[in-house]
Parts: structure tokens; sequence; C-alpha cells
């Protein structure tokens, strides 16, 4: 059955295609500024330079009635959108061939199938459909209705929080009857081992009375974690020497190598150093500044300044050499009851239920804790069960969201959203994915977190040029849209070589006023790791700019990145 949609934004689907001939009315995408008057656009698959009467047009895409020839320049005029109605013919086949070819995605005849009968049966405004069919072509993955509908799930469906929210309820409803209903003994017994490990002295082990399984994992983790932290430190440190030594002896080149390799071993650490997680704030705050020195002290090397790199890299070397792992003791504690609790048979509804407060745990203002939050939502479940089966190890099914309801929906007993949940957190990995050869990048992100009881979702859209197969971090573009009980708030972000600019805009002067408090705080906080806030100003919010942050979310810059965090 074919859904018809009266959406005025439907006219970007206007036209078949047809041969260039005076009086046509053609679709055009621009290409190329040669003047005020002329410009080189695309029209179908072929590239045209054109004299428009009335100047060249300022938009990206338009509409244009072809006038004349004139040698090997046509002639044309630019359509009012108003007037194109009365020219649209209705062939859905021939509308989409154009809405493709002007936008230059290329399909085969198996994937425009595809995508008409995606057009027929999805739910969803003509415009939803067109920003799902061009996300997943700017992924260059194939065009399958399984991947259209996984991806028009992910950026048009329920945000991933209101999905949860029913099975978040139901979880924790039942683990608070459940836990009500057990003895205070019992409760008291359960973190007996671990107050054990409190008084023992530093990562010795307990005595043998007081000794538990779980006491002797989290007592070996801890030994564990301390030895690899020794052997990260010594390396790092021997590398910066090593560093020093080269810059100061004009050996540019070994210089470079050295300061790539130590900013890797870095980045690697941050995002998947398991010492890391048991460590304070401070710690890594350490290392995101030591970060941000290499990436300075790499630029001094490719502008010659070469006493300057070797004196930074004397100062991370301090900066490091001075770090002791010294285990949070909240984080201890929490390691001790999460491995009790996976040593029971909880059903999936608890599994979930636990894995949404760790998430929600994890996320505190962290960088690794936000990267900890969305793994154990799934989002890198098929790379963590990869690298398991390579290594040859373990993998804990019930580790991250997307496990569990993998497993759920195999039993056969999962609740209907548990499927639809799984649509959501496929859809946007396929949206995430890496595209190799792009100048850009763009990553989508839910993030569901507790919130008075219920759920909150924070979506996260990044768009960022790629660098050597990196986000360029340093220069971007982020723009933060959070709607709180008080009003709205936009937060506008622009990193140049880590020089920062900041806006800040509220609909409710009152809001400001209480940011405004916060000023201090967060310019301390950036520039404890390397960044240097240059201007800081606070705006009333204009209506316009929230409605183009909404609809922009999928865009591509080609300079610049943005994020978008709506809560």
């Amino acid at each position: 059955m074919m859904r018809i949609h009266n959406d005025p934004l439907a006219i970007e689907i206007f036209a078949p295609a047809a041969s260039l001939q005076p009086g046509s009315v053609q679709m055009a995408v621009m290409k190329e500024r040669l003047n005020d008057q002329e410009a080189v656009v695309a029209i179908g698959q072929q590239d045209v330079r054109v004299r428009f009467v009335d100047g060249v047009p300022s938009d990206r895409s338009f509409i244009v009635r072809l006038v004349e020839q004139q040698g090997g320049t046509w002639v044309a005029q630019v359509m009012p959108l108003s007037l194109v109605g009365r020219l649209v013919p209705a062939s859905l086949d021939d509308r989409i061939d154009l809405w493709l070819s002007a936008r230059g995605i290329h399909l085969t005849e198996k994937e425009k199938e595809a995508v008409r009968r995606f057009w027929e049966t999805e739910d969803g405004s003509i415009k939803q459909k067109q920003e799902t069919v061009a996300a997943l072509a700017a992924k260059q993955l194939e065009v399958t209705e399984t991947h259209l509908r996984l991806a028009h799930e992910a950026l048009h469906g329920p945000p991933l929080g209101d999905l949860l929210a029913p099975l978040w309820t139901k979880a924790e409803s039942e683990e608070t009857h459940e836990t009500e209903a057990t003895p205070a003994r019992e409760q008291a017994e359960r973190l007996e081992g671990f107050r054990a490990y409190e008084t023992a002295p530093e990562l010795g082990l307990p005595t043998a009375e007081t000794r538990t399984f779980s006491m002797t994992v989290v007592t070996e983790k801890m030994a564990q974690l301390a030895r690899d932290f020794r052997l990260w430190q010594r390396d790092a440190v021997r590398q910066l020497e090593q560093l020093a030594h080269a810059a100061s002896h004009q050996a540019t080149e070994r210089a470079k190598l050295l300061v790539e390799s130590l900013i890797h071993s870095l980045d690697r650490m941050l995002l998947h150093g398991d010492w890391l997680l048991y460590t304070d704030m401070k710690t890594e705050t350490k290392l995101l500044e030591a970060g941000a020195k290499l990436a300075e002290a790499k630029r001094c090397l490719v502008e010659g300044k070469i006493d300057e790199a070797a004196k930074t890299a004397h100062e991370v070397k301090e900066m490091l050499g001075s770090l002791r792992f010294q285990p949070s003791e909240q984080k201890v504690k929490r390691f001790f009851i999460e491995s009790e609790e996976r040593q029971g048979n909880e059903p999936p509804e608890q599994q979930l239920s636990r894995l949404l407060r760790q998430a929600a745990r994890d996320s505190a203002l962290s960088a690794r804790g936000v990267f900890e939050s969305l793994r154990r939502l799934g989002f890198f479940h098929e790379q963590e069960t990869a690298r398991a089966l390579l290594s040859g190890e373990r993998f804990q099914h019930g580790d991250n969201l997307k496990a569990v309801l993998l497993s759920w929906v195999e039993e056969g007993t999962a609740p209907a959203q548990a499927e639809r949940l799984l649509m959501n957190l496929t859809g946007q990995q396929l949206l995430s994915k890496f595209v190799a050869d792009g100048h850009t990048q763009t990553v989508l992100y839910q993030w569901p977190l507790p919130f008075h009881g219920g759920m909150a979702t924070v979506h996260v859209h990044v768009n960022a040029r790629n660098d050597g197969g990196q986000l360029d971090w340093q220069n971007c573009r982020l723009y933060f849209l959070l709607d709180t009980n008080q009003g709205k708030v936009g937060i506008s972000l622009q990193s140049v070589e880590r020089q920062l600019s900041v806006a800040v805009e509220t609909e409710h002067e009152r809001l400001a006023a209480a940011l405004q408090s916060f000023a201090p705080a967060v310019k301390d906080h950036l520039e404890q790791i390397g960044y240097r806030v240059q201007r800081l100003t606070f705006q009333p919010m204009n209506p316009q700019d929230q409605e183009r942050a909404a609809t922009d979310r999928v865009k591509t810059e080609n300079e610049t990145s943005r994020w978008e965090w709506t809560i």
C-alpha cells in the first residue's frame, strides 16, 4: 500500500530526467561559480555551463528553465519553487531517478527498486526519506531495503531512550521488589568481601578467613592493572627521552615518527587502557593535557621549531613520569559489585537494567567515561566480538546492551520493542561507519540515560574532516542543543588549533544568568586539557537558529565538524 503525504518539501523530487531542450525545466546542482552571471551546474549526469538571466543563485540546488543555447553555454532562468508544482509529472520512478542523479547518487537498478519500495511502504515524510537515502549512500553501503529500514529507524524513529523506558521501568520495579524481599543479613554479607579489601594493605591479599572468590578477582585485577600501568609508563618515558634526544640533534624525521607513535599510544591508552578505568579524573586530565602537548610538539616539528619540540618532550616526560596508579575506592567498589552481579544467572530484563545503570555511572564528566558508556550500549559489539575470537578470549555476552538484546531475541521471549531497539542500534552503527576515502566523516549516537525516574536521550551528531584516518578534533566546530525544563540552550564552540570561541544562546535571560556562574569553572577545565578560551559570550537564542540546527543534522561540512547534543 502506498502512503501519500501532503508534504511541501516533496517538490525536491519533481520531474523526470529529460534531454536538454529549450523550455524544459530541470533540477540543477551548483558545481562551480565562474562569475556573477555564469556557473557550471550538474543537470542529471551532465556538467553544463549556464548563464543565468537574473544572476547566479546562492543556493546549492535549484530549479531552472532552459531558454536557449548560445555556443556551448545555456541561457537559463531560475524558477520560484511556488511554480514547480504545476509542472511536476506524477511518475514516482522518474522523480526518484531525477532526485538521485541531481545529488550525484548513482545506484544500480536493484538498489533503485529497493528505494522505490522503501518510498512506498515506509512511514515518514518525503524529506525524511530523502535524508535516509542520502545518509546511507554517503556511507558507501549497499542500498537495500534492510539497510534503508535500519537507517530510517535510527534517524527518524523514536529515540532510543523512549524505546528503553518500558523495559527499564519494568526491570527497576522487579529489582526493587526483590531487594525489599531480601533479608537484611544477606544484603550485608554481599559487601563483606569488599570491606575486607578496604582494610587490606594496598594491593595485598586479605586474610584467609575473609577471602572470597570475588575478593580474589578484585585483588588480582588491581595487581595486574598496576603492572600494566608501570609497563606503559616506562615505555612512554623511554620514547619521550628518544624524542627529546632526536629533536635536540636535529633528527627531524625520526622525531616526527616518534611523536606520531607516542600520540597513537596515548590515544590507545585513553580509549582502551584498563587501568585508566580505576583512576580519578585528575589522572585522565593529565593524560589529555599530555596529548595536547604532544600535538603541539608535532606542530613545532612540522614548522621547524626543533628546540621548542624538544622542550615540550621534556615537559611531557616529567608529567607522565610523575603519575602514580592509585585506584579510586569508589571505582574499585563498583568493579567488585559488578563482578558479583555477573556471577548470577540474570534474566534479560535485569541484565538490561544493570547495563543502563552502569552506562549512566560511566558517563560522568570524563572522556573515557563517555566512551565506556557507549561501549556498554553495544555500539562496538561486533568489533569486540571479533577481537575476542581472534585473541581466543571469552566474550561476556552480558557486557553490552546489544549482546543482551540479540540473545533475548534468539530465545524467542523478547518483547516487540526489543527488536526495534536492535534496529535502532544497528542503524546507528551503519550511519557511523568510517569511510576510509571520504573527505568528511559523520557519526550518529543516541545516548539513553536515566532521568527523573524515566529515560532521556542525548542525540550526538558529528560531522568532521577525515585527518589521516581520524577526526580532526583540534580544528572543528561543535553545536550542542539542550532542551531543559528551563528552556532551550544552544552552545556553539569553534576550535582553531586549540583556540576556542564559545557562544552560549538561551531562550530566557534568567537561564543565561545561571549559566554564567559556571563559566569560570568550564573555562578552567578546558584550559586544563590544553585548550585556550579566547572568547566566551552569552546571547539570546534566535528561533531560526533552532530550526536550522534541527534540520541540518545529517549534512556534511567540508571544513568543520558539528556535534549536536539534544536532551
